[in-house]
């Protein structure tokens, strides 16, 4: 039998967002093992996986257990733990940033299903985990006091190093009720060999994430496997002043907040790459020796490092929302998400115009093969497309709080 990590101490106990200081020491343990982070980051774009190397060296870390409950063995973290990590990490790899996000994320999203089931899942401490929670890929029908289950769940990062996984789907309750019955949506937790990953993660960018298909076909799956739309996205838990800190994290704006950080790490890397070249690349076909000689150059410079810090200080913004609103029981009120979704696309966005005005200001060497600086722009230009951070929506979402027009979306 295997020892349980489950704390003894009463389940209920309070527990707040970490200390500044412990923030600090994981960040430092990050930078400690950034040059391996830096060189398996190419192996992980040649591959399209992260090697076993990185996510070795980032659970020695303590990175993959910032979402999981104290009472596991978890920092029961909240968004700006996740949010500082990921992006130190993503100064050095943006995919193992990015897989750093998806795994706790997924955790954090597992701490809404039924005590019972956590002890299972957590038995020997903190795992990784991977989840699907956009559109409904697969269906969950009722079979001897549980749910026969078959999907597929595209774009699954973290899938291959996974040791449970969260899939949505349609629940079909009433399999002898009218076929326009529309099905409530729920969510299915399984574990490592209930699922299959299929190879189909071809991308230019963010390569190394691993994105795969997973695949489950006729799985039978116990009763508390599978819980609803309701209870995993809505804010009962936010409400309960009997919850601990980890459940009652808002779960999309978290994910959508925290993703956001494996392009802000790698903006922050293009940066500092062109800034540190500048020192004695030249511009061709002028007279400079060195492009720091350029006022223009330096002028360009300078703005895409604003670009960055606005990008940054949004996103501190919207981690440090939710962590406060997680500390109480009063959810965060619709239009502060709606702002928040904006602030997150916003950002996206000048990562994006930050990184291209990088590429300009160093010139073409920015797209050889092998060059960090393309490496970045690739990244970032393919995160940042992420449909629950893409911009064009997050803005139509403030706009519908600052109208008073019905939200685009319900997932806020």
């Amino acid at each position: 039998m295997t020892d349980t990590a489950v704390d003894p101490a009463p389940r209920l106990k309070a527990a707040g967002a970490p200390p500044a200081e412990l923030i600090a020491e994981l960040v430092g343990r990050i930078h400690a093992i950034g040059p391996l982070l830096r060189e398996n980051a190419l192996l992980a774009d040649k591959t399209r996986v992260l090697p076993q190397a990185t996510v070795d060296a980032l659970e020695e870390t303590g990175a993959l257990r910032i979402a999981a409950l104290r009472r596991y063995g978890g920092y029961e973290g909240g968004a700006s733990m996740l949010l500082e990590v990921a992006r130190t990490v993503g100064y050095y790899d943006p995919a193992a940033a990015w897989c750093t996000v998806i795994s706790n994320g997924s955790v954090m999203l597992a701490n809404r299903y039924e005590d019972d089931l956590l002890d299972q899942i957590f038995a020997a401490g903190p795992v990784r985990m991977a989840s699907i929670f956009a559109s409904p890929q697969g269906t969950a029908v009722p079979e001897n006091g549980g749910w026969r289950v078959s999907g597929q769940w595209p774009f699954a990062s973290n899938s291959s190093h996974s040791e449970w996984a969260i899939g949505i789907l349609f629940l079909k309750e009433n399999v002898d009720g009218p076929e326009d019955a529309a099905p409530r949506i729920g969510f299915a937790m399984m574990k490592r060999g209930e699922y299959e990953v299929r190879d189909t993660w071809y991308t230019i960018g963010m390569r190394g994430s691993g994105s795969n298909t997973m695949v489950a076909e006729d799985l039978w799956l116990p009763q508390n496997r599978i819980i609803t739309f309701e209870r995993l996205m809505g804010d009962g838990f936010e409400k309960d002043p009997e919850a601990t800190f980890g459940r009652r994290l808002t779960p999309h704006l978290t994910m959508s907040t925290t993703i956001q950080a494996s392009s802000l790490g790698a903006a922050a890397a293009a940066l500092d790459y062109v800034t540190e070249k500048a020192q004695t690349r030249p511009i061709t076909y002028t007279h400079y020796k060195r492009q720091i000689d350029s006022g223009a150059f330096v002028q360009n410079l300078g703005q895409a490092s604003m670009k960055i810090d606005s990008a940054k200080l949004l996103l501190q913004r919207s981690a440090a929302m939710i962590d406060a609103a997680a500390a109480g029981t009063e959810p965060m009120p619709l239009a502060d998400r709606a702002r928040n979704r904006g602030g997150i696309g916003h950002a996206g966005h000048e990562l994006v115009d930050a990184v291209n005005e990088l590429c300009w200001l160093h010139g073409t060497a920015a797209f050889a093969e092998n060059s960090l600086l393309g490496r970045m722009w690739r990244d970032v230009n393919t995160g940042t497309r992420h449909a629950s951070i893409t911009a064009p929506m997050g803005y139509e979402l403030h706009g519908d709080g600052l109208t008073g027009v019905d939200y685009i979306s319900t997932k806020l």
